[in-house]
Order: structure tokens, then sequence, then C-alpha cells
């Protein structure tokens, strides 16, 4: 198969995954998400993806653009489909860093690679605005940057975290988790507020096939354009300080 054809093959395939994302046993749901209660330092060392997030969001509500997208690429390598697309951003207009098109575009189509729609339209928008020349570059970057943040390896990076997170759980070594159980937590937006260990160890924030549906159906209810994540913005320690 040729490079061009492999290309137009990931193409058809990512237009084609919210179709297969319906035929499978995601179903929709408009209220998914992560209650605020439960991200707690804790929670997010768990979850790395929305811990590097946010303090790449941190770094940009200080004016720190550089720092910002070193940390967005810390959670992309953890399959963070918002955090791949602010990268793309600021390759796009510049911010942090000297602009550059073609990256911009490599890292907006990983961010599209699964098919949310909002993504796949500003995938095209940049593809739209390379000439001859940068297309060529972007079929020779291109595959580099999969090999490492594409959902093929990211995936199972994250996956590997919510295992060893979910095997040291407060319960049994069989992964029973007494629903009786109260957690008072120590820190985050809602601390000294008392949940239900049901609540804190859900599948969908633990599980690795549970969660990444909870991400396709906060995408399909949720995420219109770039101000919506995973989890609402909340304060987190920046360990550079």
């Amino acid at each position: 198969m040729t490079r061009r054809a492999r290309i137009l093959t990931v193409l058809g395939l990512a237009l084609l995954a919210p179709f297969c994302a319906g035929a499978s046993t995601c179903t929709p749901d408009a209220a998914a998400s992560i209650p605020p209660a439960l991200l707690t330092e804790g929670f997010l060392q768990a979850h790395p993806d929305l811990y590097w997030r946010d303090l790449g969001q941190l770094s940009w509500r200080r004016g720190e653009p550089a720092q910002a997208r070193l940390r967005f690429q810390r959670a992309s390598l953890y399959a963070d489909k918002f955090s791949q697309s602010l990268v793309a951003r600021m390759y796009q207009e510049g911010i942090g860093i000297e602009a550059d098109p073609v990256l911009a575009y490599i890292w907006m189509d990983l961010a599209a690679e699964r098919g949310y729609r909002d993504l796949l339209v500003e995938r095209e928008r940049y593809w739209q605005r390379l000439d001859a020349a940068q297309r060529q570059r972007v079929l020779a970057e291109g595959p580099a940057l999969y090999a490492r943040y594409g959902d093929a390896v990211a995936k199972p990076r994250m996956e590997t975290v919510l295992r060893t997170a979910r095997n040291t759980m407060t319960g049994s070594r069989t992964g029973f988790v007494n629903p009786g159980l109260r957690l008072a937590l120590g820190e985050g937006p809602e601390a000294d507020r008392p949940v239900t260990g049901d609540d804190y160890y859900r599948d969908a924030y633990w599980d690795p096939a549970a969660y990444w549906c909870l991400q396709d159906q906060v995408w399909l209810h949720h995420n219109r354009g770039h101000s919506v994540e995973v989890g609402p913005l909340h304060t987190v320690e920046d360990p550079a300080r």
C-alpha cells in the first residue's frame, strides 16, 4: 500500500468512527461527566491526561504559553484529544512558538483521530490552508508524531496507569469496593465533602474501556468548540513552583 493510500485509509476510518462508536456498547449519555468533587490531587495523579491538561491551562492563564504547550504535549502522551487540539491551535496561531501550519495540521489530525465532529471540521480547515509543498511535509513528518502520540500507543500508555491505580484501590484484592465506604476528600474544589466509594471508584473513571466510552460521551454531548473539556476547570498544585 502506498503512503498516500494509507493516508486515505486512515481518513476514511476517522470519518467512520462516529458510526462505529454508535454500534459499540458505549451508549449515549448526555449527563456523562467527572464530578468536581472527585478531582483531587490523588485522582489527577492517576489520570495524567487530566493532570497535565490542567497544568497546561494553569500555565496558559498565567501567560506562559511555551510552558503550556509542553504540558499539553505531556497530556497528549496519554491520548488527551483536547490537549492535542490545543497544541494544534498554538502551532497554527504561533502562540508561544513559531507558527507552523504543517505541525498544526498534524496535531489537529491526531486530535480528530476518533472522529469527533468538531475536530474533524477544524482539521479540514487546517488542510485547506496548506500548499502542495506543505502537504508533502505532512506525509513526511506525520508518522513520527503518530508513533508517539497516536491512540495506538497513547491509549495503552494511559490504560497502564489506570490499571495500576485501580489495583491499589481501597477495598479487597478482588476489586470489590464496599458501597457503604465514605471518603472525606481533603483537597480539591469540594474538599471535606463526603463521597461514596461507588462514586469515586466508578468504572467510568478507572476501567480503560469505560473511560474511553466516557470521553466519547462527553465529546458527543458537551464539547462544542475549544472551550469545553472532560471535567471542569479547577485549581491544581503546580509542581514546578
